[in-house]
């Protein structure tokens, strides 16, 4: 308004022309009036918004009141179901009532279709139908827990819907009332966590939220109900039987009533005879007097037995302590005796005559003879003193033979005996033993049967079942025999059947003793089976089952249908092939060698895995753990053997446990190498394949003669012997000289700290673990506790042969271990490796 006024006021102003007055009033007349109309618009548009505003409040408070309705009408008719529900669970106390009124109500008032009611047995664990409605009558009437869709849902605590059944289901196809089922509710009836039973409801309409807050509501209430009827009936139940005991005790009373009278009766009887029990009474304290004077004596002798005992114990202890230092004593004299004979039987300088050579090879072999003895003399006292460990595993029937054949075979040629193996058609393939103790017992029955036959003699080891279940391993010759009033000796210690002083056959006569003692150990026997002057025949009885050893005299053994196998010579050589790169598998051990060496290693689990890999290329070498089952191992190793493509290939085997002289024999003859797990195995394998692999061919074994080693790698090396036995130093000072080593000497273990501290470029220590002041196991963790000695190579010596004497200088920090007396080729063998 205030605009429109004040364009005409200026269209009325006299001080301005006319026509300049109108060109400039009609655009603000224009101007004043568009504003005016947006005035108008906005207030126009305000009160428009403030009433649709209003409008949707209105609607929305509405909305409100309709929900609140709703909520009341299904929190009435939720509250009207589960007062109805309660009022029908009233009053009833028995189960099948209980639950047949149970499922009427959530029929009539709940919307379901049909029903049924599990209870829970808890000393059967079975849920079993209490009542059911309109349901088919195929359905099963007991379901265990976690069995069907009721033993499922009982394992939970949740209702559980099935929206759509299985069309197996004995409801998919039922009708009730001409309305399908198909839509099934499991509720858990709970009390607290007590599972009482399972409700089962059935419905062709889908579930509504209040149906199953109702279900929710009312689940607690009739678990609480079915368990009281079930535990009313329970104390009905027992009520009953507590009357019908009742009347049976007031049978009982009368029944005592007449045997009290009888009892007044004999207490007279009693009265009288107890003056005779009192002279009785007299007469036993008499006696209970002597009793406790014997009792004394035994006592007494009791703690001259428990005296007795343990100085038995410490009997056996010194006798454990001298065996091991007997061995010491006696293996380092015997060590210095078979390397200087060693020596002087190769004849390297080729000053000696052919009849001091032979001196020096009767001096060798009288000296492993001694060895041996002492080996046996130290298994009969571990056997006595019950340290033999057995270690029983599956063993195959075929890989003895094959170590048997093995051992004997070249015997068999050199001797000129027929040596055959027969195994009967019914021997099984595997048994469960000790397999180093059962070749242990063959083997010195073998070595008996190769010494008491002579030349054009023959040699039968048979395998064969008894009808007891009993492996019988038959071992026959055809030597002299023995004598009949000797065969009750021959299984004693140092007992032989030629004891005389004018005897043929040499040996200690503790090869039997410690044989019957190991079959003993192994639940079996071993017997001499006859003996005449044709031949002598020994039988090895083992058990295939746990059951104690039965034998019956009548058994025969059953050789039909046998198999002969002759021994197989040995091989000579292997086919050597160049390699064309550095290229390793490895198999079964996580090792890794590529910090070491410039190559490429691919890993394989298993043999299976190793087959794949060396069908699609080839390989310079392969690294084999035989981990710790070397039976399993053994025939891996074989298998790789077979392949074509590894026939020409360096196989290096590793082994984490100790393994007898004979198994590692027949390993080094198939592997260019053995390593043993240490401390500094991944050392000494990256040593072993950089040696492969720059000579670029298979070595012909595992350990070469002296002749044979490069001397390039030992010669200039300077190795620091610590021995406090100079007979030993001297011979083994010399061994090493021969081969150009730099020979440092030291006493004991003091000495040989200072000899380091000395001198730096040490390349090797060769250490005695048993010496005065300082023995080897401290020097060698003095050692091990410098910084720059981490890496130097020590390998032990002992003359100790008792069990746990290796993982004892392993895990003092030794390299390598090797036993007295030394094998001069098994000791230039572990230098040429740990020097290379």
């Amino acid at each position: 308004m205030l605009l429109m006024l004040l364009g005409g006021l200026l269209s009325w102003w006299p001080f301005f022309p006319h026509a300049r007055i109108t060109g400039f009033i009609l655009p603000l007349n224009t101007a004043i009036i568009v504003c005016t109309g947006c005035i108008l618009m906005y207030f126009f548009y305000r009160e428009f918004y403030y009433g649709q505003l209003v409008r949707k409040k209105l609607n929305s408070k509405l909305e409100e009141v309709v929900t609140l309705n709703r909520d009341a009408n299904d929190r009435n008719w939720l509250l009207s179901r589960l007062n109805d529900m309660k009022e029908n669970l009233l009053g009833i106390h028995k189960t099948e009532s209980l639950a047949s009124q149970c499922l009427r109500s959530f029929i009539e008032n709940a919307g379901f279709t049909a029903g049924a009611l599990y209870y829970y047995e808890k000393e059967e664990a079975m849920l079993r139908v209490c009542s059911r409605i309109h349901l088919p009558v195929n359905i099963p009437v007991q379901y265990a827990i976690g069995e069907g869709l009721p033993g499922d849902a009982a394992t939970g605590r949740d209702i559980r819907i099935i929206s759509q059944l299985p069309a197996n289901h004995p409801l998919a196809t039922a009708a009730s009332d001409g309305v399908s089922l198909n839509m099934l509710v499991l509720v858990p009836l709970l009390m607290g966590d007590e599972l009482t039973g399972v409700l089962e409801l059935v419905t062709a309409n889908p579930v509504t939220p209040l149906q199953l807050q109702l279900l929710e509501l009312v689940s607690g209430d009739v678990a609480v109900a079915l368990h009281t009827a079930s535990e009313r009936e329970k104390v009905m139940i027992l009520l009953q039987q507590v009357q019908e005991q009742k009347e049976a005790l007031y049978c009982q009373q009368e029944e005592l009533r007449q045997s009290n009278n009888e009892l007044s009766r004999q207490s007279e009887i009693l009265q009288a005879s107890e003056e005779e029990l009192r002279v009785q009474e007299e007469e036993l304290r008499q006696v209970n007097a002597e009793m406790a004077m014997k009792n004394t004596e035994l006592e007494t002798a009791r703690q001259a037995l428990s005296l007795k005992a343990a100085e038995l114990e410490a009997n056996s202890r010194y006798k454990s302590e001298f065996l091991a230092n007997m061995s010491h004593e006696l293996r380092t004299p015997l060590n210095s005796v078979l390397i200087l004979a060693k020596m002087l039987e190769e004849n390297k300088e080729g000053n000696l005559l052919p009849r001091q050579v032979e001196y020096a090879a009767i001096m060798h072999k009288s000296g492993s003879d001694l060895l041996r003895l002492i080996n046996d003399i130290l298994d009969l006292s571990k056997i006595e003193a019950g340290k033999v460990e057995l270690s029983p595993e599956p063993v195959r029937i075929a890989a003895v033979i094959e170590d048997l054949d093995n051992l004997f075979g070249v015997v068999a040629q050199e001797k000129q005996i027929q040596y055959t193996t027969e195994m009967a058609v019914n021997v099984p393939a595997v048994i469960t033993t000790d397999k180093m103790r059962l070749e242990q017992v063959i083997r010195n029955l073998l070595s008996n049967a190769f010494k008491f036959t002579p030349a054009g003699g023959r040699i039968c080891l048979s395998w064969y079942v008894r009808p007891e279940n009993a492996l019988c391993i038959s071992v026959m010759d055809t030597g002299p025999g023995i004598p009949a009033e000797k065969q009750q000796l021959i299984f004693d210690a140092f007992h032989q059947g030629d004891g005389a002083t004018t005897r043929k056959y040499g040996g200690t006569g503790l090869g039997l003793s410690i044989s019957r003692e190991l079959m003993l150990l192994l639940k079996g026997a071993i017997h001499l089976e006859n003996s005449s002057p044709q031949g002598s025949t020994f039988t090895v009885i083992l058990p295939l089952n746990t059951e104690p050893l039965r034998l019956r005299d009548d058994a025969a053994p059953a050789l039909y249908d046998a198999t002969i196998r002759t021994p197989v010579g040995q091989k000579g050589g292997r086919r050597r092939l160049p390699a064309p790169g550095p290229r390793i598998l490895i198999i079964g051990t996580d090792i890794q060698t590529e910090n070491k060496l410039d190559i490429s290693c691919d890993m394989a689990t298993d043999t299976a895995m190793a087959a794949g890999l060396l069908a699609m290329g080839k390989y310079d070498c392969i690294v084999l753990d035989l981990g710790r089952h070397p039976e399993e191992s053994k025939a891996s190793l074989a298998s790789l053997r077979k392949m074509n493509t590894v026939t020409s290939v360096p196989v290096i085997v590793y082994i984490d446990q100790d393994i007898s002289a004979v198994e590692e024999q027949q390993i080094r003859k198939q592997v260019a190498a053995i390593i043993r797990k240490t401390p500094f195995a991944t050392d000494r394998l990256a040593d072993e394949l950089e040696h492969l692999l720059n000579n670029g061919r298979h070595p012909a074994r595992a350990h070469p003669s002296p002749g044979h080693l490069p001397q390039n790698i030992l010669a200039g090396k300077q190795v620091l012997l610590v021995d406090d036995d100079m007979r030993n130093v001297f011979s083994m000072s010399a061994l090493l000289e021969e081969q150009g080593v730099c020979v440092l000497s030291a006493a004991d273990g003091r000495e040989a700290l200072a000899v380091l501290a000395r001198h730096h470029q040490v390349d090797l220590v060769l250490m005695d673990m048993m010496m005065p002041e300082m023995d080897g196991f401290e020097a060698i963790r003095h050692i091990r506790s410098e910084r720059r000695f981490m890496q130097l190579p020590v390998i032990a010596i002992t003359a100790k042969a008792m069990p746990g004497d290796r993982q004892q200088c392993l895990d003092a920090g030794a390299s390598d271990y090797i036993a007295k007396p030394v094998d001069s080729i098994k000791l230039l063998s572990l230098l040429h490796v740990w020097l290379s």
